[in-house]
């Protein structure tokens, strides 16, 4: 019993350290390749695909989707969240970050293949940000501060986007202030989900209790079966 309570602790540090590790490396990544060349003149994508950087660009979207993807699943375990919708949708996110960094993004050579890594681009935006805000949505039954609070820092990082790419048009200014603003506001969700852990964790043993009892009727009624 001692062995395996030292193991599981041990487990349990690398793990907290690897989520630690995961929300601090994309905005170290994203402010490495980011400013690879001058963000106000130049876009993620122009610098991946003018900038002899491709592998350089593929490498970043791809550890960054991984990352997001990782650390938002982690939130939902956290909070005992557990939409499938939500589920999928982070999935479908990291999926088209990849997708949008596979993608070549020269109009000149390839119009059709530039348009849809822009659509590919857009949607990875979207599903992130709906995703997170199912998370946000869900905290509400156990605080409605907690609530107003995250959606008020969601909000921050779609309208501060909005608001630079308006300002600077398309340029870097507004990916950088996106990537690292959300990274930020997940940090600071997860901390929000710890302080409100033992109202979560309520939840969790009511989720327990019920799926308990479901299998517990069930098993009664093909024992029932089985005698008739």
């Amino acid at each position: 019993m001692g062995t395996q309570s030292k193991m599981g602790k041990i487990k349990l540090k690398y793990e907290h350290s690897f989520v630690a590790l995961s929300i601090l490396l994309i905005p170290v990544l994203t402010i490495i390749f980011g400013t690879m060349a001058p963000p106000s003149e130049f876009t993620f994508s122009k610098i991946g695909n003018h900038f002899d950087a491709r592998l350089e660009f593929i490498i970043w979207g791809t550890v960054t989707a991984l990352l997001f993807t990782f650390y938002i699943l982690h939130l939902f375990k956290l909070g005992a969240f557990f939409n499938k919708r939500a589920r999928w949708m982070v999935i479908r996110s990291g999926i088209f970050l990849i997708l949008t960094v596979l993608i070549p993004a020269v109009d000149e050579l390839w119009p059709f293949l530039n348009k849809l890594h822009t659509i590919c681009g857009g949607i990875f935006a979207l599903t992130l940000i709906i995703s997170v805000y199912y998370l946000i949505r869900y905290l509400r039954i156990f605080n409605k501060s907690l609530y107003s609070l995250s959606f008020f820092l969601l909000m921050t990082v779609v309208g501060g986007s909005l608001v630079l790419r308006l300002i600077f048009g398309n340029s870097g200014i507004y990916e950088l202030f996106f990537f690292i603003s959300m990274s930020i506001v997940l940090f600071i969700l997860e901390i929000l989900i710890k302080k409100n852990r033992q109202k979560l964790q309520c939840r969790i043993d009511n989720l327990k209790k019920n799926i308990k009892q479901k299998n517990g009727k069930h098993n009664k009624e093909i024992s029932i079966q089985r005698r008739s």
